[in-house]
């Protein structure tokens, strides 16, 4: 029985022997193609990444750009009724080309806060840049 199990056990050691010896090109070609460090830290950037485009498109880069074009289009829906800094023209084009504006500028801003979550999430993991949509200083 012993001298069966010690058969047993040879055959599983060889087969993995083999099995390494077969890899082993491939796995130093690789090695030497990518530095380690790189492989290690991908997982975790490609978390970061993802994290920091969802959170930067979904919410943080809607809020600035609806924020943004809704100035935006208030301002120059005002300058068109005459002028931009007056208060009755700021009143009336508010309501209508403000609300516009913040839909488009949300929209746009979505998209470009995606963007920008992704690179910065890539570049500095779960950094406070991957989750904001202001520029670094």
């Amino acid at each position: 029985m012993v001298v069966k199990t010690m058969k047993s056990i040879g055959r599983i050691v060889f087969s993995a022997l083999v099995a390494v010896s077969a890899v082993a090109p491939a796995l130093a070609l690789d090695y030497e193609a990518k530095p380690i460090m790189w492989c290690l830290q991908a997982p975790f950037r490609t978390a970061g990444a993802l994290e920091g485009a969802l959170v930067t498109g979904l919410i943080s880069g809607p809020v600035d750009g609806g924020y943004h074009g809704a100035l935006k289009g208030t301002k120059h829906w005002a300058g068109k009724f005459g002028d931009e800094k007056g208060a009755g023209q700021l009143a009336a084009a508010a309501p209508v080309f403000g609300t516009g504006g913040a839909i488009v500028g949300g929209t746009i801003g979505g998209f470009h806060g995606f963007g920008h979550g992704w690179k910065k999430g890539w570049e500095k993991p779960y950094s406070r840049w991957s989750y904001l949509t202001m520029e670094e200083k």
